[in-house]
């Protein structure tokens, strides 16, 4: 897709890198999370734990990771948005941080 594309489209060349890794870091979360299932830890996340309960986990991150990516890259270009899409990258980062922590601490 070509720059003049992309302008066309409202996309923006930052936006989509912070929404790629932020599905990325999302992604890792959920193969982590996966990972605590297996070893007996309950989900934190109320919705997500029940979720989890009906088999539904993997779908909904998915969609959720989607979601949260569309929405960073239709809102990327207005500037004061952009704060809030490197927020969710941050806090993604966060949690993949505390995964790694509290998995190795087991």
């Amino acid at each position: 897709m070509s720059t003049a594309e992309r302008t066309a489209w409202g996309l923006h060349h930052g936006g989509l890198w912070v929404a790629g890794g932020d599905v990325l870091l999302s992604l890792t979360d959920m193969a982590f999370s996966s990972v605590a299932f297996a070893l007996g830890i309950s989900e934190a996340n109320p919705v997500l734990a029940w979720l989890a309960g009906h088999g539904l986990f993997v779908p909904a991150k998915v969609v959720l990771s989607v979601l949260v990516a569309g929405l960073i890259v239709w809102l990327y270009p207005r500037g004061r948005v952009r704060t809030v899409g490197w927020l969710a990258v941050a806090v993604m980062a966060g949690v993949n941080v505390y995964h790694v922590w509290a998995l190795s601490v087991l």
